[in-house]
């Protein structure tokens, strides 16, 4: 069972990661639009500051999905809150999010 205090702490990180990194709510919500499921392949790269990148990827599962499913639940509030007050069209989200070139 989840401590209430942990939802709101969960629930406030959520917000906070949502007003420090605007672009990334619209975008987790276009690729929930566009059918991320089993199957689907996640790929990702982090820079860290010093220049080591660092990638992987990952193919979907049932159980992912499932667990993101109720990270949703969990966060969809403080989610859809950030993602209705940013009304970023879908075209306008770069491929790359937040690479340090972009300066955020």
């Amino acid at each position: 069972m989840i401590n209430p205090l942990d939802f709101f702490k969960v629930k406030a990180g959520l917000g906070k990661l949502g007003e420090e990194h605007p672009k990334l709510f619209p975008f987790m919500k276009a690729v929930s639009a566009a059918g991320a499921r089993e199957g689907t392949i996640v790929e990702m790269k982090v820079t860290t500051p010093e220049g080591q990148v660092l990638e992987s990827n990952m193919k979907l599962t049932a159980n992912d999905i499932e667990l993101f499913r109720m990270i949703r639940e969990i966060g969809g509030a403080a989610m859809a809150k950030e993602a209705s007050q940013q009304q970023t069209p879908v075209e306008d989200i770069p491929q790359q999010e937040d690479t340090p070139e972009s300066g955020e």
